[in-house]
């Protein structure tokens, strides 16, 4: 979930010479997306080009505009998109963080824990350098909450890596209280995959059904 004040606090709107574009873009990956339709794959790769602030790059962006904004499946147009979010970070985190936030979607209405955790991890990463770890962790307790749903499935490395980055950032946000309570509910979970049980891989590991919170 993302805190309402990052967008604001983050790198300065870069203009291109597309302003339907540019104020898509701020309403939204969804918006982006349908306005990206409408222009077409030569206007939207070059509109990346330029924002980029590598105009020579629309050809190369061209194949993947194509796959993210007319392929018919949906697996295509999430790598699509996650491959140009990945080219805005540390370029442009205002567009890198409004595409995640489209992958992140794509991945939990096709249950893919793979892209989901990809998606989250970034996510997490854009709003820590952004200076909010509270708004990183709670995209990996986003993924804990997830995961924890029936039939949801991931790997149990993801689930030790999410309780991992949780217990950091809470620490980093000097919330020593939260640290130790995501300790206790990893110790918890340790227990669990370590006795090869089927809740470490798919469902609810906990006895309490209510979902984790942040320490907002």
């Amino acid at each position: 979930m993302r805190q309402d004040s990052f967008r604001p606090s983050g790198q300065p709107l870069a203009l291109t010479l597309n302003p339907r574009l540019d104020s898509a873009l701020s309403e939204g990956w969804e918006a982006w997306e349908e306005t990206a339709r409408n222009e077409g794959v030569d206007r939207t790769a070059a509109w990346l080009a330029q924002r980029l602030g590598r105009p020579k790059m629309k050809d190369d962006l061209a194949e993947t505009v194509e796959a993210l904004l007319h392929s018919d499946n949906e697996d295509d147009r999430a790598l699509a998109r996650a491959e140009i979010a990945e080219l805005f970070e540390g370029i442009d985190d205002f567009a890198a963080d409004t595409l995640w936030e489209g992958v992140l979607a794509a991945g939990r209405q096709l249950e893919d824990p793979d892209i989901i955790f990809e998606a989250t991890v970034r996510l997490a990463a854009i709003a820590e350098s952004h200076g909010d770890p509270l708004a990183a962790a709670e995209y990996f307790i986003d993924f804990l909450n997830w995961r924890r749903q029936d039939e949801h499935t991931s790997d149990a490395d993801a689930v030790q890596t999410a309780f991992d980055e949780i217990i950091r950032l809470a620490r980093q946000d000097g919330e020593q209280r939260a640290a130790a309570l995501y300790e206790f509910r990893q110790a918890n979970y340790t227990r669990i995959a370590e006795a090869e049980d089927d809740r470490a891989t798919v469902g609810d590991w906990e006895s309490d059904p209510r979902p984790y919170e942040s320490w907002a």
